[in-house]
């Protein structure tokens, strides 16, 4: 299977390596409007085409599958133009700019038939489908989920983990580019959502930075989102509560997962007992960040959404994340900018 890849920045070197560890596929060209970004990225992994222009590159390739890894202003137009003549396309999240553009794209790749996935990889970590299963099941009766993301928008720009373009109202800043995946999570765990209120601010940048969302489900189920560009200390932990006072934390970034069930330390020995489980939580969480880090299992996500996509394209399968679920993230999301605009609850209609 023959891949091209437009975008060299941000994501686009996971995306590769993902790539160079699947049987059969082949990076024949990248892409990029900066041709110096795009030469030293195809020479960083051996991919023998650069290009400046998409049209050059499938013009010139006969390729299987584009991987768009381009900011989110230009998804729609990439994908429209693309889908005439590429069979398959991945798109990294958010989907588009607006519920308007996902319509455009979704009538353009029915027109063509073109498979299109959407890069929701957070929903292919071993730890939320190990969660996802146990609610399925009817072991964990869900009642509320939490996604909280709190970080430093300028410590990131420090390492090269986020451009500059992450807090511009042009490609709808962090909501978009960060909420995107808290808001497709809350969705694979709460579908039936029908109210949002969101309540933040422009703290320091010209985008909302720090801000709360309630999540309103026509059930009793609930959800609850996080998420702050503004501070120092880094914490992303998503929460599930049951009905009957059980709890679930998984930690991105450590690769865990933790039942929380411990009684409060009212006594001499249940301050000795916690105290015990508190350290046995800390010795792991660090060790499973030290096997997340030096085995780069922080890459399983993608590469488990890459390799199903391919296994999709190679069969004939539905793709694992189909365009209209893009959509639907994109309509929350908007719910959500309304919401903190008006200051008032936004129906959620998708």
């Amino acid at each position: 299977m023959n891949v091209g890849l437009i975008g060299c920045g941000g994501i686009a070197p996971s995306h590769l390596k993902v790539y160079k560890n699947l049987k059969d596929v082949n990076v024949v060209a990248v892409c990029d409007l900066n041709i110096e970004k795009a030469k030293h990225l195809a020479s960083q992994y051996k991919v023998k085409n650069y290009y400046e222009n998409y049209w050059d590159m499938i013009e010139k390739k006969e390729l299987d599958l584009v991987d768009v890894c381009t900011p989110v202003s230009t998804h729609a137009k990439i994908i429209c133009d693309i889908s005439q003549t590429v069979p398959a396309i991945l798109v990294e999240k958010p989907m588009a700019l607006s519920v308007y553009e996902c319509d455009e794209i979704i009538k353009t790749i029915e027109k063509y038939k073109t498979k299109l996935c959407v890069g929701h990889t957070q929903i292919f970590s071993p730890n939320i489908q190990k969660a996802k299963a146990l609610v399925e099941s009817g072991k964990f009766n869900l009642y509320c989920f939490r996604t909280a993301q709190k970080e430093s928008f300028e410590l990131l720009r420090k390492h090269n983990l986020a451009p500059a373009w992450n807090v511009s109202p042009e490609q709808k800043g962090i909501i978009w580019e960060v909420c995107s995946h808290l808001a497709y999570l809350q969705l694979h765990f709460l579908p039936d959502i029908k109210e949002v209120y969101a309540v933040g601010g422009k703290v320091k940048y010209p985008v909302f930075d720090d801000f709360a969302v309630l999540l309103r489900t026509t059930e009793q189920s609930f959800g609850i989102i996080e998420l702050s560009w503004i501070t120092k200390e880094t914490e992303i932990i998503y929460e599930l509560r049951d009905a009957d006072g059980k709890r679930l934390e998984i930690h991105r970034d450590f690769d865990y997962l933790v039942e929380k069930s411990e009684y409060p330390p009212m006594t001499i020995s249940k301050v000795a007992r916690n105290f015990l489980v508190e350290e046995k939580r800390l010795l792991q969480k660090w060790l499973k960040f030290g096997i997340c880090f030096f085995r780069k299992r922080k890459l399983l996500p993608t590469f488990n959404l890459i390799s199903s996509y391919i296994e999709a394209i190679k069969k004939d399968l539905p793709s694992p994340v189909p365009p209209e679920e893009g959509r639907d993230t994109i309509s929350l999301l908007e719910c959500i900018e309304k919401s903190l605009e008006m200051h008032q609850p936004i129906k959620v209609n998708m």
